[in-house]
């Protein structure tokens, strides 16, 4: 299995991305993965006191090394890239125990419009609190900001795409992903696209009471969002220095 990783904050593309290069059915993008936090969590067994008890690290660790495999052994794809917060401290450390030299792809779009994005399309009642919330530490923004954050400070083995450049030029920033990864180019269909979906299944939006990752379909088009529109003047001064780049 070859498994590299996506990196990015929620609003910044991603499904955009998958579901450009998607259409190649050797590569597929996943959807928000929960792997990351299911190799945590085996991690964590090692504090367990059963664990502990009888410390048998070298059969848990086998169950770790082998999550990509076990999980995608289905997939028809020989090519997966995994999206998720691969950057944090905690999950890059159990990364590379796994992955000797992984790849993230960071797909960058300022923060400011990630957060006015989700509150477009979420319109919660308090947009103060919702949006501490989501910058926190541990929120869907703020924590994938810390993991892309790790990833440029270890300086380890990225690239970046902006998202105005995936709209604007597709072809150019897809071939840079194909590039980067040592994979075979793929003849996308830039005025074609379609709703995402990975080994046949599709997002499940009325979980989250909110169409987050309903894309325009056809050609692709830049739709500039009004940031003071959404967000407070004072939520725009305190999150207004974490731009990436």
């Amino acid at each position: 299995m070859n498994v590299d990783f996506l990196c990015s904050l929620p609003r910044a593309g991603n499904t955009l991305l998958g579901s450009i290069i998607n259409q190649n059915k050797n590569l597929n993008v996943t959807a928000n993965t929960i792997l990351a936090d299911i190799i945590y969590q085996l991690h964590l067994l090692k504090k367990n006191e059963i664990f502990l008890n009888f410390p048998d690290e070298k059969s848990l660790n086998n169950v770790i090394k082998n999550s990509f495999n076990n999980y995608y052994k289905d997939w028809e794809a020989e090519f997966i890239i995994d999206r998720g917060p691969w950057g944090t401290p905690d999950n890059l450390k159990i990364l590379k125990s796994i992955i000797k030299n992984p790849k993230f792809i960071i797909l960058n779009r300022p923060p400011l419009e990630c957060l006015a994005s989700y509150i477009q399309i979420e319109q919660p009642k308090n947009i103060e609190e919702r949006c501490n919330q989501l910058m926190s530490p541990q929120g869907m923004i703020g924590k994938n900001l810390w993991s892309i954050k790790n990833i440029i400070d270890q300086k380890e083995n990225y690239i970046i795409t902006n998202y105005d450049d995936l709209v604007n030029n597709p072809l150019y920033q897809i071939n840079k992903i194909y590039n980067f990864l040592n994979i075979e180019k793929f003849n996308h269909d830039f005025e074609n696209i379609n709703q995402f979906s990975a080994n046949n299944i599709k997002y499940n939006d009325y979980i989250l009471n909110a169409p987050f990752h309903t894309i325009k379909t056809g050609k692709i088009k830049l739709d500039k969002i009004e940031i003071t529109k959404y967000i407070p003047h004072n939520i725009i001064k305190k999150y207004s220095n974490l731009d990436i780049v």
